[in-house]
């Protein structure tokens, strides 16, 4: 949806003034929805941003301020995510981000100056395209342009038995004595986080005992790992020591973004399903004001 044209890498159908765009309009419709204006969601789900709301510009007329129906749809795409024969392949991704440093330009849109030696536009153009060239068709001539999505489970189907890691059943780590932590931040462009609660909600049917040895922590306004607004720095590798070791399962989990070295903000995460509410009235930038 984004690169149509294989000759043509260096325009995708969204503009950097686009995904400026994008990311001032999501933020007027989604950013106080959790009682605070700080350029943070806390969960993008609460809010029912379309993109059809967006302004389409006059026909023939791309503009600076508005959008066309193609790249309009070309965002719906984005948010959508891709089904194939009624069951879905992979989700979109949630709202947020649009416009970070290396968030939707680096990884969706691009075109990413760092990517030309390789000759991707984007992070997600490169690994799509050699997944399919080489572990799915074992073809490098192979040309997404044309590619049939009607034959996609056929054609995926022994890449998928050795790639895919979406078993939900934990039985055999459970019963190992094994914890684990899944973490996620909202605003992350390389893998949606909705992707992460599809796979722990299906745990949690599988397993009503689960809170005994996995929890999630989903971090708002955090991108691939951490970056974005939101903090996301946190001692991970000592909460699941503590876990394991001395048997004190984590709940109220404090993040922290640090600049020269102090902490410039700090909020509480709780396992998923639960998440942290202002107070209305405290420091929005320290955790205690959130419960």
């Amino acid at each position: 949806a984004i690169y149509p044209d294989t000759q043509n890498l260096t325009s995708p159908a969204i503009t950097k003034s686009n995904q400026k765009l994008l990311q001032e309009a999501v933020l007027e419709v989604c950013d106080a929805i959790d009682g605070l204006k700080d350029g943070i969601i806390t969960d993008p789900r609460d809010c029912d941003f379309s993109p059809d709301d967006l302004p389409v510009c006059p026909e023939g007329d791309p503009g600076e301020k508005c959008f066309t129906k193609k790249q309009v749809s070309v965002i719906k795409t984005i948010y959508e995510g891709v089904n194939v024969g009624g069951k879905e392949v992979y989700p979109g991704f949630p709202l947020g981000g649009e416009n970070r440093a290396a968030g939707w330009n680096s990884w969706i849109v691009g075109p990413e100056p760092s990517l030309k030696p390789l000759g991707f536009p984007s992070l997600q153009f490169g690994f799509g395209t050699e997944m399919f060239k080489y572990l799915i068709y074992n073809d490098p001539e192979w040309d997404y342009s044309g590619y049939n999505f009607e034959n996609f489970w056929e054609d995926t189907e022994y890449a998928a038995s050795y790639l895919n890691a979406t078993n939900p059943d934990y039985s055999a780590f459970k019963n190992s004595g094994g914890k684990i932590l899944f973490t996620h931040g909202w605003e992350d462009p390389a893998l949606s986080a909705l992707a992460t609660i599809d796979h722990f909600e299906n745990i949690l049917k599988i397993h009503p005992d689960a809170d005994d040895f996995t929890k999630l922590y989903l971090l708002p306004g955090v991108l691939h790992c951490g970056g974005g607004p939101g903090p996301s720095d946190v001692d991970w590798l000592s909460i699941i020591r503590n876990w394991v070791e001395n048997g004190e399962a984590p709940d109220r989990i404090v993040t922290n973004k640090e600049k020269n070295g102090e902490v410039v903000l700090s909020r509480p995460v709780f396992p998923y399903p639960r998440k942290a509410i202002y107070d209305g009235k405290g420091d929005p930038n320290l955790e205690t004001s959130f419960k």
